[in-house]
């Protein structure tokens, strides 16, 4: 719709301005108002009108002054003054009034028809008069365009005739080009391995390559035109037909997994199917090459067996190398309860605890190796009280760094700290740190551990005089099976997988590990950092634990067919101070327990005739079996094994060989338990 004309109404009487708005409403006219002659000039620069309805007898600049000011610009020179007087003007003050731009006089009153009629002819003429304008003025620019183009017509047929003899010479050799470039790309497709395909959105062929025509039996083009599904066995073209019309429906290039028939059995291929679309933007056909993954596929599934029979052997490895540590391990705590306080015979026995409880370390770095691997390693999470957490961590290195005469330093932060995590992975991840400090560090030396919170961070950093690291090796000092270079002097054992173990551990928990040196000779530090876990939860505990005394005489049953581990552990546990049965197998197990009433049974797994997991389930089905504490003796520690034992009724899962502390804590536990 039109912009409505507009017209300005000026007078210093709101109420004659309201009249005319009044009168004039019905002229289809917008109305600007102005009480003075400021606010007229105001209003013609920001507005074009088509007339001016002026009061000749305003205070300050009368109407004909305005009139004649209103003419002096160039814009309004030409829009009709229409002058409104209360009193008859003489032939003077007319001819002035004409003389300074105005088209016509009214008396007031005012003749609300003249004025009408006198205002629809300024308009009629305003509309024209535009009109006309716009009409001009396209006719100019016509004139103008049709002389540019004229002039580019001109030019356009002066080069015209060069430009064909060019044009054709240069087809001429795009031609040429496109038709070489057509036969290496059909060369191209003809001779390549990968099966290439062009379907239409009616599942019709419009082309395929020669592989592709070699896999399903045609030659020459015999497939164009046709339906897959005539071409096709039925279920391989119910497979292509519904990849390709989610290819069309989905707008996209879809990578699908298909098996085609072969001779030789089927084939996998991998096909990346992507649409072509017509000029209006409908997809219209699928283009899809398909690569023979098969092969790969057959290698991937054989690298998952491998990765599984490399599981199941170390869990057998570490199966089998713990059941001969376990009577060695019990065998040692036997001399150490029962023997002479003897310096050398202590020290003898003091060797071989140490070696045999650094072999089962290796077993569990080997094991955590395999589950980090193969992302089977769970956490079982709480919030931990960080003080606690290092003063364990240093417990368990105690030992290492008292053997190297070295000098611990800790610093720990006054105010409790508090973190999300496994507490005894933590542990492990702490006091392998310090453990690698006493080990690479001569003896006398001195390491410091320094915990501090910052932020929403914990530092934990384990620094050390020990025999640092060359800068070439700290990017590879957490990669599996790395060793820091040392000469044969310097050798302290390890398998290399420490660190790597400690890395993922703590990046499970979120957090990160670096390692830092000033070279070789120059100390090592390691930092740790993991979330602040902030506040203290309610009724949370130190993760500091001391193994019970136990002063109850326990009855207990022991079976294993192992002799050595049997008679071991058995004698053991009579030495400290309890009633001890033992059965060499699952059933005679059972036998025993009927008769001897046991508080504590300790099984082992792998037993003949009944194994440690059905005499369990055996055991918690008699009345007297409900509240006897079950605990297992294995070999076999993975996550999976502890889940099996607790689904069989265990209360405990304890892993060969068995740590003396452990057990005793163990056996402490079963006064929650009723004892008969």
């Amino acid at each position: 719709m039109d912009e409505a004309v507009k017209i300005l109404l000026v007078d210093d009487q709101p109420a004659n301005l309201d009249a005319l708005e009044a009168i004039l409403a019905s002229s289809g006219c917008s109305f600007i108002r102005a009480l003075s002659a400021d606010a007229a000039m105001l209003a013609l620069l920001d507005h074009q009108v088509a007339a001016i309805v002026l009061d000749i007898r305003m205070p300050g600049m009368s109407g004909l002054e305005l009139a004649r000011m209103i003419k002096q610009r160039k814009r309004n020179q030409h829009v009709p003054i229409l002058f409104l007087t209360a009193h008859m003007s003489d032939e003077k003050d007319v001819l002035e009034g004409y003389g300074v731009g105005g088209v016509d006089y009214l008396s007031k009153p005012i003749n609300s028809e003249i004025l009408r009629s006198k205002v629809a002819v300024f308009v009629d003429l305003f509309r024209k008069t535009q009109a006309l304008a716009e009409a001009n003025e396209a006719l100019e620019n016509e004139i103008v365009e049709r002389k540019k183009v004229q002039e580019e017509l001109r030019l356009a047929k002066e080069g015209l005739e060069n430009r064909v003899i060019e044009r054709t010479a240069e087809l001429s050799r795009t031609h040429q080009a496109l038709s070489e470039s057509e036969a290496r790309l059909s060369a191209i497709l003809q001779n390549t391995s990968a099966l290439i395909s062009l379907i239409d959105a009616d599942g019709r062929f419009v082309h395929i390559n020669r592989p592709f025509e070699e896999l399903i039996g045609v030659v020459d083009g015999e497939a164009r035109g046709k339906s897959i599904y005539d071409v096709l066995p039925y279920a391989t073209a119910v497979m292509f037909d519904s990849n390709n019309r989610r290819v069309l429906s989905e707008g996209r290039a879809i990578e699908f997994e298909e098996i085609l028939p072969h001779i030789d059995g089927p084939r996998i291929y991998t096909s990346v199917k992507a649409p072509l679309f017509d000029m209006s933007g409908k997809p219209q056909s699928v283009v899809g090459v398909s690569t023979d993954t098969t092969a790969r596929k057959r290698l991937e599934d054989a690298l998952r067996q491998a990765d599984r029979l490399k599981d199941e052997f170390l869990a057998m490895l570490a199966h089998e190398l713990r059941n001969p540590l376990a009577p060695v391990q019990n065998a040692v705590q036997i001399l150490r309860l029962k023997s002479p306080a003897d310096s050398q015979l202590q020290w003898a026995t003091d060797v071989i605890r140490r070696q045999t409880q650094h072999m089962a370390r290796l077993l569990d770095d080997l094991l955590d190796v395999s589950r980090i691997t193969s992302n089977k390693l769970e956490l079982r999470k709480e919030r931990i009280e960080l003080a606690g957490l290092i003063r364990v961590s240093i417990e368990t290195s105690r030992p290492a760094i008292e053997r190297g005469g070295h000098v611990l330093g800790v610093t720990l932060p006054a105010e409790p700290i508090y973190i999300e995590g496994d507490t005894m992975r933590l542990i492990q991840v702490f006091s392998n740190l310090l453990n690698n400090a006493a080990k690479f560090s001569k003896r006398g030396g001195h390491i410091w551990l320094t915990a501090a919170s910052e932020g929403e961070t914990v530092q934990v950093s384990v620094r050390d005089t020990g025999i640092g690291m060359a800068s070439q090796m700290l990017p590879r000092i957490f990669d599996m099976f790395a060793q820091t270079g040392r000469s044969i002097e310097q050798t302290a054992g390890g398998l290399g997988i420490g660190l790597a173990v400690a890395r993922r551990l703590v990046e499970m928990h979120g957090g990160s590990i670096a390692a830092r040196s000033q070279g070789l000779g120059k100390g090592s530090e390691f930092v740790v950092l993991l979330p602040n876990a902030a506040r203290a939860p309610h009724g949370s505990s130190t993760t500091e634990t001391e193994a019970a005394k136990d002063v109850v005489k326990r009855r207990i049953l022991v079976a294993d067919d192992n002799p050595d581990a049997l008679e071991s552990l058995a004698m053991m546990l009579e030495i400290m101070g309890h009633e001890v049965r033992m059965a060499h197998d699952g059933l005679e197990a059972l036998e025993a327990a009927i008769d001897f009433q046991p508080d504590v049974v300790l099984l082992d797994i792998g037993m003949p005739r009944l194994n440690g997991y059905d005499t369990a389930r055996r055991i918690r089905q008699e009345p007297w079996g409900k509240n006897v504490l079950l605990v297992a003796v294995t070999g076999w520690g993975q996550e999976t094994d502890k889940r099996q034992t607790k689904e069989a009724g265990f209360d405990l899962h304890l892993v060969k060989p068995i740590d003396p502390d452990v057990l005793a804590t163990a056996l402490a536990s079963a006064q929650r338990f009723t004892v008969s």
